[in-house]
């Protein structure tokens, strides 16, 4: 084979190398950048969501004590952005017989506003981690970016036993920049 040839061989398996996106020689590789549409169709609104408050619990049966009384702040945050994700941010329990929980999913739109979804469950049986629901109040809301909007005086109440056992929580969703 001619120096020549062994010479185009060489310089043609040194372009297919850079076009790989590998380096020659120590030269960076020539890379494609990738186009705006790609860009702005990956691009995602992230925003910052709290859900804050207070919340009340009555256990009537309280293991300890009959009519027993259990207040506290709510308080939980999280990262949201347009793929909608469900976590469970929030629980308490109360008299060694009731839980409370709180279920929070959201997404974001292209103005940063978030839409929140928002499930409270409300177990009352023989211990605090029993699954016997007796009470789940569902609600969303649109925050717009930078507000808040305020959920007053959900009541959840056990039905079983006339209501005795209940929870009262106060709620604000913050959407913060």
């Amino acid at each position: 084979m001619s120096i020549r040839r062994k010479a185009i061989g060489m310089l043609a398996a040194a372009t297919a190398t850079a076009a790989a996106g590998l380096t020659v020689a120590g030269a960076p590789a020539a890379v494609a950048a990738p186009s705006a549409t790609a860009d702005a169709a990956a691009a995602s609104v992230w925003r910052n969501i709290a859900l804050t408050g207070t919340y009340t619990i009555r256990d009537d049966e309280g293991i300890f004590a009959a009519g027993t009384y259990c207040n506290g702040n709510v308080a939980s945050e999280g990262w949201v952005n347009e793929v909608r994700s469900p976590s469970a941010w929030w629980e308490t329990t109360c008299g060694g017989e009731i839980r409370v929980e709180k279920h929070v999913s959201a997404q974001t739109d292209a103005t940063g506003g978030v839409m929140i979804y928002v499930t409270l469950r409300f177990y009352e049986g023989t211990n605090d981690t029993n699954t016997d629901l007796d009470a789940e109040y569902d609600f969303n809301r649109y925050v717009p970016a930078g507000q808040t909007s305020t959920v007053s005086e959900i009541t959840l109440r056990n039905g079983e036993n006339g209501g005795k056992d209940w929870a009262k929580l106060n709620l604000v969703l913050h959407n913060n920049r």
